[in-house]
């Protein structure tokens, strides 16, 4: 599992000791979880995905609490797109709390049909996206759910390319957005450059660290991601670790 990635505190908890572990403030009062999001997030469905991984890490760590993680990720899907179905796929299902990943797509089809500066007709202006994540985050919080918002990963791996460049703005707004409205943020760049800088840098190798394609994550990144929203959410790193075992016990189980 390659654990020198994520540096977890160390910690000779017992199963029972995780069991009656105090819930974060964050968790209070959640029993159903939503995440919204794109690829990424439909992906992290899988078994060893960043979805499978919170839902499982939730379950074991705080099982009294009877947590639900509702998968709400489409392939492709930019900010608007994310906005017209936020109704539907995200308030229907009654959340509690809602994580928000959305702005890759938004910064990657602007790229295409030979647009190098991100400015194709495919992307979304940045105004724009920053109005669709607003509208999303208020009908969330006017729906009575916390609102979780969730930065981009890097792009292709490769930190100073000019897709990266752009996404940063994205980024930005994610940050503002969540800090004028006194929400959690994720911020997914630190962890990830920060692993692809050392492992550049150490090992002199330029192949894909964390992703499987520069940009849907393969286990390691999808351990990554998962691993930062629960520290985010207030879910102490030993107990994250101590929960290992119970965990990836059950990757033979299927879940809907």
């Amino acid at each position: 599992m390659a654990r020198f990635l994520i540096p977890l505190l160390a910690g000779a908890l017992t199963a029972t000791c995780v069991a009656q572990a105090p819930l974060p403030q964050a968790l209070k009062g959640v029993h159903r979880v939503v995440m919204l999001g794109d690829g990424i997030t439909q992906l992290g469905e899988g078994t060893r995905g960043y979805v499978w991984l919170v839902r499982h890490y939730l379950q074991d760590i705080y099982p009294a609490q009877s947590f639900q993680v509702v998968n709400a990720g489409v392939s492709g899907n930019r900010s608007n797109d994310m906005a017209t179905r936020f109704e539907k796929d995200v308030l229907e299902a009654k959340p509690d709390l809602i994580t928000i990943s959305v702005g890759m797509d938004d910064v990657k089809d602007g790229l295409l049909d030979n647009h190098p500066d991100g400015d194709g007709s495919q992307g979304v202006p940045l105004d724009a996206f920053r109005k669709n994540l607003e509208a999303m985050v208020g009908q969330g919080m006017a729906a009575g759910a916390r609102v979780v918002i969730l930065s981009g990963t890097p792009l292709g791996e490769d930190l100073d390319s000019p897709m990266n460049a752009k996404a940063k703005s994205f980024n930005n707004a994610l940050r503002d957005v969540a800090r004028e409205h006194h929400l959690i943020f994720v911020d997914y760049q630190k962890p990830f450059q920060a692993l692809i800088a050392a492992y550049r840098k150490t090992t002199g190798a330029s192949d894909l660290l964390l992703t499987v394609d520069g940009i849907h994550m393969n286990d390691q990144g999808n351990l990554v991601m998962a691993h930062t929203l629960l520290t985010a959410l207030g879910v102490p790193p030993a107990l994250q670790e101590a929960a290992d075992k119970q965990v990836f016990d059950q990757e033979q189980v299927q879940y809907p």
